[in-house]
C-alpha cells in the first residue's frame, strides 16, 4: 500500500491546527474570526494592521477616503470601492480568510436600507468561517448600526496615559485600560 507520508502503519499524527490560525491583537484584545467591528485612534489601528503576520495575504478594503492605508505595512492585498454596491462585489470574489474593511460614511450616502441590510449579512455570512475587521477612526450613525449587528464590537478611546477599552461580544461587556508606552504601543521581537 502506497503511504505518502513514510508513517509506519499504527503510528499516529496529531496536527494542531490552532496554530495555523492567524491572531489579530488591538492592543490586549485578541480578534478572532467572525464579524468584528473595531472603533479605534487611527495609531491603534495602524497598530493591529501592521502586526498582522502570516503567510497568506489578508484583504484589506477601503472606500473613497482612506484615513490608515498610506501607513499600512504588510502582506495585504488592497481593493477600493467607491460604492456600497463595488465593496459588496469586492466582498463576494474575496478568497483571503482575513479580511480588514475601512469604514467610509461616503459609501453609503445614497443607499437604500436594503442594500445597507444585504451589506450587513454578507459581513456576517463571511465572518461564518473567515475573520472579518469592520474598522473606523472615526464613529458615525451607520457605523454604529453595523455594530449592533456584529459578533464582537471593540471600542478604543483615547486618554490620559492610556486607552479605554470596551469589549462587547455575547459573553458580555469587558472594560479594560491599557497603559501607552511611550514611542511604543506593542513589544517588538527583534
Amino acid at each position: 500500500m502506497y503511504n505518502p507520508f513514510h508513517l509506519h502503519p499504527g503510528v499516529e499524527v496529531y496536527i494542531d491546527l490552532e496554530v495555523l490560525l492567524t491572531m489579530i491583537e488591538v492592543l490586549s484584545v485578541e480578534v478572532y474570526g467572525g464579524f468584528n467591528a473595531v472603533a479605534a485612534p487611527s495609531e491603534v489601528c495602524l497598530d493591529f494592521l501592521n502586526s498582522y503576520r502570516s503567510r497568506f495575504p489578508a484583504l484589506y478594503v477601503c472606500g473613497n477616503s482612506s484615513k490608515v492605508l498610506d501607513g499600512v505595512r504588510g502582506n495585504f492585498r488592497v481593493r477600493r470601492g467607491f460604492t456600497v454596491h463595488q465593496v459588496i462585489e469586492i466582498l463576494l470574489n474575496a478568497y483571503q480568510d482575513t479580511i480588514f474593511i475601512e469604514h467610509d460614511a461616503m459609501l453609503f450616502e445614497d443607499c437604500d436600507f436594503h442594500t445597507l441590510e444585504d451589506f450587513v449579512m454578507l459581513l456576517r455570512q463571511i465572518g461564518r468561517d473567515r475573520t472579518v475587521v469592520y474598522f473606523t477612526t472615526r464613529r458615525d450613525r451607520i457605523f454604529d448600526f453595523l455594530t449592533t449587528l456584529a459578533d464582537r464590537y471593540i471600542l478604543v478611546e483615547a486618554e490620559d496615559g492610556g486607552y479605554f477599552i470596551a469589549e462587547v461580544d455575547e459573553k458580555g461587556v469587558a472594560q479594560r485600560f491599557y497603559p501607552k508606552k511611550l514611542g511604543q504601543l506593542t513589544l517588538e521581537v527583534f
